[in-house]
């Protein structure tokens, strides 16, 4: 396993439910809805495996005012117990501790999250850590999705900084993909969890 590294990293990049706070939402109910409405709207079955493909047919028929309406069932299902989540701890101690592993002051942080913008906000208050954020794309935000690298490459642009300079860190083999399409070292979650980890260990804090 390759050690993470935070020598001359500027932004880092963070997915969100998975890796700041586990959402209390029942993805495959949502899947279900969007797949019926999919379906009577148009006419013609939509089997996917995931909430993204759905989105991309309705991407691919140009239809964004329909597209906007999955956004926001997305986010009504998303909102609905968004105060069941649950905050990953690790994640929270390396944000609130970045010069302890090593970053400097005038890091920067930013969300590339398949969640709407109005619960990556709400979850980010909800875990007192929204004033670390400097830059936010959102589901909404972008029009092709993991691992599609385009929400990263739309931070990179935002900052005006190199490859070299990021780094992202999320939960599923999907967000890997992403980063490596992107250009962008990428770690899983629980890689950053066993760094923070062996570090309150070493300071007593666990």
């Amino acid at each position: 396993m390759k050690m993470i590294s935070f020598k001359n990293k500027k932004i880092i990049v963070f997915d969100l439910d998975g890796t700041i706070v586990d959402l209390a939402v029942e993805w495959r109910f949502i899947k279900r809805i969007l797949s019926q409405r999919y379906s009577k709207i148009y006419g013609e079955e939509c089997e996917f495996k995931h909430i993204s493909a759905c989105l991309d047919y309705v991407v691919e028929k140009k239809d964004e005012r329909e597209l906007k309406n999955f956004f926001k069932i997305l986010e009504e299902y998303e909102m609905k117990n968004i105060n069941d989540s649950n905050k990953i701890e690790e994640t929270i101690f390396f944000i609130n501790n970045l010069q302890l592993f090593g970053l400097p002051r005038d890091s920067k942080l930013a969300i590339f999250s398949l969640n709407t913008r109005r619960s990556i906000v709400k979850s980010l208050e909800l875990a007192k850590i929204s004033d670390k954020f400097d830059y936010i794309i959102g589901r909404e935000d972008i029009r092709k999705w993991k691992p599609n690298p385009d929400g990263l490459i739309k931070i990179k642009e935002y900052f005006g900084v190199e490859n070299k300079e990021m780094l992202y860190f999320g939960d599923l083999q999907k967000d890997l993909r992403t980063g490596k399409n992107a250009g962008i070292e990428s770690y899983l979650i629980n890689e950053l969890k066993e760094l923070v980890n062996k570090k309150r260990e070493s300071m007593n804090l666990t």
